[in-house]
């Protein structure tokens, strides 16, 4: 799907982004109590990516609360040409990447991940479990590329922004994934 053209109409998050700005404002002008807006907005989307990351509840409740702390220590750094929401997402998905390379250093057999398809499968809601565990099979940049887009949402440029890659890196890169879990998913029917 085509990203619409500049001057086209505005995405409904907009209003949502006006707010944020309008709240780090507030906190970098000494209302810290104000951060808690930003927190109630945003918890459940950084949330969800960390679990959809890390798989494990618990961490990614852990790197949810980190993600902020961090996200508040460093928010006279946020340049508001952003989105609030694409630099917290930048800050998540780092956080997840390094919490899951020094985890790496702990082997994790392929057969503790998932379970080979014992039959076909029919429902959707059974798919569920394949689906994610092929994610987890996926490099995490293309991991994290893969949740920002289709789980949350963000265009293929302010995943590229919260990544350091080129929106075209991001295009191919989800290319890739697609095919993968679509090869990985069919394995397993």
């Amino acid at each position: 799907m085509e990203e619409p053209a500049s001057g086209a109409l505005e995405r409904p998050e907009a209003g949502d982004a006006v707010v944020d700005r309008t709240t780090v404002e507030s906190v970098l002008a000494g209302d810290t109590d104000a951060f808690a807006g930003l927190l109630q907005r945003h918890q459940s989307a950084v949330y969800t990516h960390m679990l959809r990351m890390v798989r494990r509840p618990e961490d990614a409740l852990d790197l949810t609360q980190e993600s902020f702390v961090k996200a508040f220590k460093y928010l006279a750094h946020y340049n508001p040409r952003w989105a609030f929401k694409t630099w917290l997402m930048t800050i998540a998905t780092n956080t997840a990447i390094n919490f899951i390379q020094k985890r790496r250093l702990q082997t994790v057999s392929l057969e503790e991940v998932a379970e080979p398809a014992a039959e076909p499968r029919s429902d959707a809601k059974e798919l569920e479990p394949a689906l994610l565990a092929a994610l987890a099979r996926l490099p995490e940049k293309a991991r994290a590329m893969f949740n920002l887009r289709y789980q949350e949402g963000l265009r293929l440029a302010e995943i590229g922004a919260v990544l350091g890659e080129s929106q075209s890196n991001v295009k191919v890169t989800l290319h890739r994934a697609r095919r993968f879990l679509r090869v990985e998913l069919e394995r397993g029917l």
